[in-house]
């Protein structure tokens, strides 16, 4: 180190990777002039510097994609900025089908493409051979074409990053390890590196594969693994055309890129391997791993087929190197819910080179303003529970997402390691009895039940795979007999306390002065009128409410009200997620059974809608909740988990004089859609306003305690911008939606599908949308269509669900 640390800084960025860099950059640009950027090596020595350097715009989400987006505009301006070339090339890239089902994704993601303006289009397996003369046709079905798609050198774009950060007055020291994040009353406070200590209030880890171990200091979840990763580069080739595009094979498992005169091809394997079970070398510094020819060898030779050239030419250059991985495929970005100012990002999967710019842009908007400027809850590090961050896990889900990169992206697509970690009470009866599971935040919960001689096969399909039908009887079951639905994983927080009551009306939209055994649905909003979280409050006893929500948002939910409890404030926050299973029971024979198996009246007048009661089934307490998320009359029966087994045999037992039945998440989900039954992070997120998603009814602006985000709320809605959430059917019953097909209207898109399901009731796809309009009263009106594989599918249009829910 050439100067000495300064003592203060705006912030401090550890990790001279892409990402550090471009936080850097970003911040520096935006006007910070006090950060500095900490690297325990060399700027990019870590993965940066070995990356294939591949920037596609299309990403697998709204928000990656827009980051990518960015890249590629980034990419072609910063040379005059900061003089440095970022090796930007633009041969566009041609992804290919060998399969009836990879051409339907690919048709998919062209459609998606057109979301953003981005040039995507199909073409036949001859235009694939003009542009691509190397390529062996064989079995190829077409592909899809995106001209402005290519690749960049990641040495010298991370240094045009780092030098247009430092032209904007960032101070970046390499060499220089941090040894510990500081804090103070769940505060960042400073750093401590090997040449002394830096007062901060905003640290960003940047660590790249280091990141989880930096976290872990903190006791910070960033929840990713290096995994081993190889790439082959050729000697050079006689008249290797250099306007050659990106090749990706994903049913081969392979990509390719013109490299100077040579190709370079490197694999998405069939059999990853985690790296650095024991923590990655002290001495890490532009390193590479042992290349293991059995570790390649079957994706090689598919290769080899794929471009018979390799079968002539000599390698110059076999690598393996590690590349970072995250548990779920997503990233790890914006601020650890736990730690005030510790912000992260990291986990990328291999896509740093084209997201980085994109990514980094995002964190340094977030740390800027205080929140995030952009739908980012799907990479949110409040997502992560504690086990989910630790190493055992990690190191098998993260080799599984490396594998998975280049596998079909299907709808629903599960997890198969590091499966049956949390199995509720009903697990094995129900597995007896058909159940085939998915898996959501490690619990095992029905996604559909196999009938007697049924393989339990959990396959996919863009249009109808094999369980179709099975789910379209269980929707069955629901609409008109009694369903039974296995709802323990439901998460459960208790909020106790003598200001539990005011605590929750500060926090929520309804009126949460609620009688004992009540039931409300609410909303939780931001400062900015944005909606953070849907809940349902039951109120169990004068200081001492249960408040409900999917698994999926627990843990960040609990972290969002802990923030929000103030100093002196008597309210307590438990999980109690697995004290109770939970039992729905739904359709227009629930009443029937419920009544068969207990000892109270459940007549309307003696049970009414959003209470609670306590009772018994067989010689097990139990209380239930009226309120059902199938649309139909229902009941969510709760029982300590001793009695679960025993209350689900008593049902079923009574069950068999009404019909009733096992109903997974499959057709669970299929009918929320067609109630309009919203999921947060798939329908609504902090980004939409309640008035654009038809939920200002539960937003009670006249309490006498005014809830967070009131007055935002109300100038959001006064000025009555979209995008607005919207109903769809299609005309055409074959077809199938599932998620982000756009929505025309009179031709031009205008919206995406956020949630897309069959219907039984209906009879073909139905879908919730967002559209893109700012004229609420006219959005019904004109043509509509959904793009579902190239094809414009006519489809009707409404403001309301096609089905009202029964209560």
């Amino acid at each position: 180190m050439t100067k000495p640390l300064p003592t203060h800084a705006q912030a401090v960025i550890i990790g001279g990777g892409i990402h550090g860099c471009s936080v850097a950059y970003h911040l520096a640009k935006s006007g910070w002039k006090d950060v500095v950027l900490l690297e325990r090596k060399t700027l990019t020595s870590g993965t940066t510097w070995h990356a294939a350097g591949l920037v596609g715009q299309l990403q697998g989400s709204h928000s990656t994609t827009v980051f990518a987006s960015y890249g590629i505009e980034l990419l072609q301006e910063i040379e005059s900025e900061t003089g440095q070339n970022p090796g930007l090339r633009q041969p566009g890239s041609i992804s290919i089908a060998l399969g009836c089902d990879r051409l339907a994704e690919l048709k998919r993601k062209a459609d998606f493409a057109s979301l953003f303006d981005i040039k995507a289009h199909y073409i036949e397996t001859d235009e694939i051979a003009e542009r691509w003369p190397l390529i062996n046709t064989n079995g190829i079905l077409g592909g899809i074409y995106m001209p402005s798609d290519g690749s960049a050198n990641p040495i010298d774009l991370t240094q045009a990053l780092a030098k247009g950060a430092r032209m904007n007055g960032t101070a970046i020291y390499e060499n220089t390890k941090v040894e510990d994040v500081l804090t103070e009353n769940g505060k960042v406070t400073g750093i401590r590196t090997n040449e002394g200590n830096i007062k901060t209030n905003i640290v960003v880890n940047c660590g790249g594969m280091w990141a989880r171990e930096i976290g872990q200091q903190n006791n910070v979840g960033v929840p990713l693994h290096a995994c081993e990763h190889y790439y082959l580069v050729t000697e050079p080739i006689k008249s290797l055309p250099k306007n050659l595009p990106v090749l990706r094979s994903y049913c081969d498992g392979t990509y390719w890129k013109e490299d100077a005169g040579k190709l370079l091809f490197g694999f998405a394997h069939l059999h990853a391997k985690a790296w650095a079970h024991d923590g990655i070398p002290e001495n890490f510094e532009f390193d590479s791993l042992p290349f293991i020819e059995e570790d390649v060898f079957e994706v090689l030779e598919m290769a080899m087929n794929r471009v018979p050239i390799l079968q002539e030419v000599g390698i110059r250059t076999f690598f393996n190197g590690p590349e970072s991985y995250s548990f779920d495929g997503k990233f790890t970005l914006g601020e650890a819910p736990s730690l005030k100012g510790y912000f992260i990002l990291a986990g990328v999967n291999s896509t740093g080179i084209q997201s980085g710019p994109g990514a980094g842009k995002a964190l340094a908007e977030w740390i800027m303003a205080g929140h995030p400027q952009m739908d980012l809850s799907e990479m949110d590090p409040a997502r992560i529970e504690g086990w989910q961050a630790q190493d055992p896990y990690l190191r098998e889900r993260c080799a599984e997402t490396l594998v998975l990169t280049y596998a079909m992206h299907w709808p629903g697509r599960q997890r198969e390691s590091a499966r049956n970690l949390r199995r509720t009470p009903f697990f094995h009866l129900m597995k007896v009895k058909g159940a085939v599971f998915t898996e959501t935040q490690g619990w095992e919960r029905p996604g559909w039940f196999a009938p007697e001689g049924t393989k339990k096969i959990y396959d996919y399909s863009f249009q109808r795979p094999s369980w179709f039908h099975h789910a379209q009887a269980e929707q069955k079951i629901v609409r008109e007999n009694v369903a039974i639905i296995d709802y323990s994983m439901l998460g459960k927080l208790m909020i106790d306390g003598s200001d539990a009551e005011s605590f929750l009306q500060r926090v929520c939209t309804n009126n949460m002065a609620l009688n004992v055994n009540q039931v409300n649905y609410t909303l939780m909003l931001n400062n900015r009128g944005g909606i953070e979280g849907d809940i349902t409050v039951a109120r169990h006893c004068e200081e001492s409410f249960m408040i409900m929500s999917s698994i999926s948002q627990t843990q960040r939910n609990q972290s969002y009200l802990q923030s929000q409890v103030a100093s002196g404030e008597d309210v307590c926050l438990r999980n109690v997620s697995t004290a109770y299973a939970v039992l729905s029971i739904a359709g227009p024979k629930a009443r029937d059974l419920i009544a068969t198996v207990s000892n109270i009246d459940v007549s309307n007048d003696a049970f009414p809608f959003n209470t609670i009661q306590h009772f018994y089934i067989g010689h097990a307490p139990v209380f239930a909740q009226r309120l059902s998320y199938t649309g139909e009359i229902g009941w969510e029966i709760f029982i300590t988990p001793d009695f679960a087994e025993h209350v689900l045999e008593t049902l079923l037992s009574a069950g068999r004089y009404f019909n009733a039945g096992f109903v997974g998440g499959e057709a669970l989900n299929a009918l929320r859609i067609e109630n309009g039954f919203l999921h947060w992070g798939h329908d609504m997120s902090y980004t939409e306003s309640p008035h654009q998603v038809g939920l200002d009814f539960i937003c009670k602006t006249n309490k006498h305690i005014s809830f967070i985000g009131r007055d935002a709320y109300l100038k959001r809605k006064l000025a009555g911008k979209g995008p607005f959430l919207c109903h769809v059917k299609l005309h055409d019953a074959e077809p199938l939606l599932h998620h982000n097909e756009p929505l025309l209207k009179n031709g031009k898109v205008v919206g995406y599908i956020t949630s897309g399901a069959f219907s039984f009731a209906q009879n073909t796809s139905i879908g919730i949308c967002l559209i893109n309009s700012n004229d609420k009263a006219t959005i019904e009106r004109g043509e509509h269509a959904v793009m579902v594989e190239g094809k414009r599918i006519p489809a009707t249009l409404r403001l309301k669900p096609f089905s009202k829910p029964q209560t």
